[in-house]
Formats: structure tokens, sequence, C-alpha cells
């Protein structure tokens, strides 16, 4: 059943935005053709109910990205991942198709060394409420990050999601006034003391990732750097580069002048 017309060509269009401006047209060619195939492959599990109404009837579903290269891994749990965009992209496909959709639907985005195909999808009728992103659970105890220096509303974060972004602004938004990243731990952007520390740290500076039990750091190419000091030495933390470094329990993270520590 073909629901897409101008609602699926809309959404195409909004992902192709956002991809190129966040990975550049090589990568986000790539990324294009896998998110049409997850819409199209989902759409094919609408089914027609009394009255000729479609309805999509899983509450619950797992997409699976398989790939050998732990940065093209990292690729796709931000292209898809971050922010739940591809559970927002396939519930406005599907309502905006009239496809009724199951209260409480959810969509998980997971990654995989090796697979029979680039993707998998796994289909759920059992509601699911809490996220899989608990594995920190399974590897110990969850981290969490103390504000040292720098201004911002919680003295403490808990580091208890697949990824947790940090920077200056609250939401970052593209030409279209669409959210394209939205930050957990927020540096405030005030008159208020402590404003020359926070004007270190960029709008989207960095992110923490949870990979396998491990945290780790990446920068997000901000103007300042990422660095984390370690037994008396200090960590460049590569802009851009989505591998990142690992964070070790006590590690103090500077973001420009701004400073976190880790803790586990």
């Amino acid at each position: 059943m073909n629901l897409f017309s101008e609602i699926e060509k809309t959404i195409d269009r909004g992902f192709r935005r956002f991809a190129q401006h966040m990975f550049g047209p090589a990568q986000s060619d790539e990324l294009l053709l896998v998110h049409r195939a997850i819409l199209e492959e989902l759409a094919g599990k609408v089914q027609t109910v009394a009255r000729g109404e479609p309805v999509f009837p899983y509450p619950h579903v797992t997409v699976t990205l398989a790939s050998a290269d732990p940065d093209r891994r990292a690729l796709y749990q931000t292209a898809f991942g971050e922010e739940g965009r591809l559970e927002k992209d396939v519930r406005d496909t599907l309502e905006g198709a009239g496809c009724l959709v199951p209260r409480g639907f959810a969509l998980e985005v997971k990654t995989a060394e090796a697979g029979e195909r680039q993707f998998e999808i796994e289909y759920s009728a059992e509601r699911r409420s809490e996220p899989a992103a608990a594995e920190s659970h399974a590897a110990g105890q969850t981290g969490r990050l103390i504000v040292v220096k720098g201004k911002t509303a919680q003295a403490e974060y808990t580091l208890d999601r697949t990824r947790t972004n940090i920077g200056r602004t609250e939401e970052l938004t593209d030409a279209d006034h669409r959210v394209v990243r939205r930050n957990d731990v927020v540096f405030e952007d005030s008159a208020e003391e402590g404003q020359d520390v926070n004007g270190t740290v960029s709008r989207k500076h960095a992110h923490i990732r949870l990979d396998a039990g491990e945290y780790r750091i990446c920068d997000d190419e901000s103007q300042f750097g990422t660095r984390i000091f370690r037994d008396g030495r200090s960590i460049e933390v590569p802009a851009g580069n989505r591998r990142g470094e690992r964070l070790k329990s006590g590690d103090e993270v500077y973001l420009g002048r701004a400073c976190l520590r880790f803790e586990r």
C-alpha cells in the first residue's frame, strides 16, 4: 500500500536539508536512500481495517543499522536516533496520510557491527515504557556530569541516555525553523557572572555517547575546542571525530573555559 505522495516528499526534503547541513552532500546521499527505504518498508506494514481505515498495528519498532565501521555506526545513530528524528518522520508520514498510529508509539534506533542487510526492522505488539538506552546499567553505574566552572540550570546531570548534547543554547534550528538539535546540558547565555566562561562554549559544542557500555565524548567542531584533563595531563578531543575519546571517572572535561567533571 503506497501512502506516500506530497507528504513523503515534504519529509524527504526536510531530511535531505538536515543531512546536508550536518554531514555534507557526500554522506547525505547515502543517508537519504536509507531513510527512504526504512519509510517504505514501514509503510508496507500498514493494514486496512473496518470502514477502510489504514492502521499501523505495531506500538513499538526497532530499527537496527549495521556497519563494521564504528564511525559509520556513530553516523547512523546521530542521523536517525538523535532527538528521535526517525521516529518523528515515521509518525508524521503515517499520520499525514490519515493512518491511525497506536497510542504511545515508539521507534528505537540501534546499531550493530554486522547484519544480513544495511538495516533490519523488528516489530513488537508490546509497548515499551523504558528506552533500551539503559545499556549503561548492564555495564556498570550510570555516569554523571558535575558542573565545576560555568553557569548551567543544574549543578549535576545524569548520563542516562545514549547521547547527551552539550552547548550554549537549548535548541538549534535550521533555515526553515525546524529544530535540528536540542542540548541536554546548557551553558546559559546571560549577562550574569560566568558569562565570559559560558561564552567559550559553542552553541553545539560537544556530545557524550554511550557506546557498548563506555562513555565517549566527541567535539562537534566547536570554536574553542574540547579537552580532557586526566592524571596531570591534557588530552585534546579531535574536532569532528565521531569516535571521540573515552571518559574515565574523575576526568575533568573542558569546553573552552567551562569545565565539567565526569563521575561513574
